[in-house]
């Protein structure tokens, strides 16, 4: 196994923050141009008709519990609906990653400072398929070799500190 340089992080082609924004925004752009493409035609709301008024009580009524009832009120508009649909899920979407920002500066600092330990490291890896890998670790002044498959850690073997030497023997390389 040959030491290997860090690892760049993998970069994805198109950053996964602006794929969501870029959701969002057309979600949003929909909630307030559908509605607007869902208009009633230009005629005016027509009026609830009136209830007749009520006759004073006579002695003709056979029933004085007759009950009218009032005329139905008109229908919200479906723009205005949408408009508060949109506009309370824009509110919704902003307040999680409110929370998400604020959760993850809250527990970063609980998690610990990273990348700053340096009596244990990671020399290199070999992943042998099936979620099955071995790693070369260094730990202070030795170094140990870790097998580890989907269930965790499998074995652990300490190399002797001539192993590098007895190492560089075997493959032919000097030095």
């Amino acid at each position: 196994m040959v030491p290997s340089e860090i690892n760049p992080a993998r970069k994805a082609a198109v950053p996964t923050w602006l794929v969501f924004g870029a959701l969002g925004l057309a979600a949003t752009a929909g909630g307030i141009f559908l509605p607007r493409s869902m208009r009633h035609s230009s005629e005016p709301p027509t009026a609830a008709v009136a209830a007749p008024p009520l006759a004073a009580p006579s002695a003709k009524t056979t029933d004085p519990l007759e009950y009218t009832p009032p005329p139905l009120p008109d229908l919200p508009s479906p723009s205005a609906m949408f408009l508060r649909l949109a506009l309370g899920t824009v509110f919704v979407l902003i307040l999680c990653v409110l929370t998400l920002w604020i959760g993850k500066r809250w527990i970063r600092p609980l998690a610990g400072p990273q990348g700053e330990n340096k009596q244990l490291r990671i020399i290199e890896s070999l992943t042998l398929g099936g979620r099955c890998s071995v790693y070369l670790l260094q730990a202070g002044e030795a170094r140990v070799l870790a097998g580890v498959d989907g269930a965790g850690i499998k074995a652990l073997l300490p190399l002797p500190a001539e192993f590098a030497g007895a190492l560089a023997e075997m493959t032919g390389e000097d030095g």
